[in-house]
């Protein structure tokens, strides 16, 4: 996973990370490896609606380079919100600048404002548990088949029992640790398994591909990839696996490839500095 050599992504991915570590303060060395909260406190009560939307990160180890033995992974990032707060690095930059400091309100008057105004407009209650939210991957992605056909994606992680979410009364009646100690409860139950449908939604012609704010048709077809099955929860020593662990929004892989969005590249330069520093807390 390299860094951009652009100088723009570079300075934009920087400024983006310094102002989110302000925002929520410098990273600690500890991450969820795979769900997680907005904010990424680790301590933030899951009862807090500070925490929506909620996020989900899967990796896929694929067999290692046959030429050169390295290790092969790629992945999906996703969080519980069918929105962005901007097209590029520049508008998510322009919006975390406002969260940082307190100007929230003027920002979303602004007529320029608009993704940012439907982030915040969209709804991301908490859910009843981690295995009963639905999450999305907003950027697009293209696929390749083997004769060079390609069909423009979009990911989303749908759960098996449904989307089932709780009022902002009904969560705050909830532990610190409802939601983790839930979805321990359900993998390690016995009783139905925790499970996901990975799934795209596919684009047709004229769909836009570079601006992960312009929604596509919902009826546009959804085809259904295969299940996640969630049967172990980790327990020893999380830490220092989520230490390591530095979640890539762009494939690196054969067949899967990024689209024109922008945001794409900002967010794995942010994401690749920010596993950088955790790594070395």
């Amino acid at each position: 996973m390299p860094l951009s050599t652009d100088p723009s992504v570079s300075q934009t991915g920087e400024t983006i990370l310094h102002t989110l570590k302000d925002i929520f303060h410098p990273p600690p060395g500890i991450r969820p490896a795979r769900f997680s909260s907005s904010t990424g406190i680790p301590s933030l009560p899951d009862s807090n609606p500070n925490g929506n939307p909620r996020g989900l990160a899967l990796r896929f180890h694929l067999a290692p380079d046959p030429a050169t033995g390295r290790r092969v992974h790629t992945d999906i990032i996703a969080h519980s919100v069918d929105a962005f707060p901007g097209r590029d690095g520049g508008e998510a930059l322009a919006f975390f600048a406002a969260v940082k400091e307190g100007r929230v309100p003027e920002f979303l008057a602004d007529p320029a404002s608009e993704s940012a105004r439907r982030f915040v407009a969209a709804p991301k209650p908490t859910p009843a548990g981690l295995e009963r939210g639905e999450y999305f991957a907003v950027n697009t992605f293209v696929l390749v088949d083997g004769e060079g056909k390609r069909t423009n994606v979009r990911y989303r992680i749908v759960p098996t029992k449904g989307v089932a979410s709780l009022s902002d009364e009904e969560a705050e009646g909830k532990g610190p640790d409802f939601l983790y100690e839930g979805l321990k409860e359900t993998v390690q139950g016995g009783g139905d398994p925790a499970t996901f449908k990975l799934v795209v939604q596919v684009g047709e012609e004229g769909d836009v591909t570079g601006d992960n704010t312009v929604k596509w048709p919902e009826e546009r077809k959804l085809v259904e990839l295969g299940e996640i099955k969630l049967d172990t929860v980790v327990e020893d020593d999380p830490v220092a696996a989520a230490k390591k662990i530095i979640f890539d929004p762009i494939p690196r892989v054969d067949g899967v490839e990024p689209s024109d969005d922008p945001l794409l590249e900002v967010r794995a330069h942010t994401y690749l500095l920010s596993g950088r520093e955790r790594r070395a807390a």
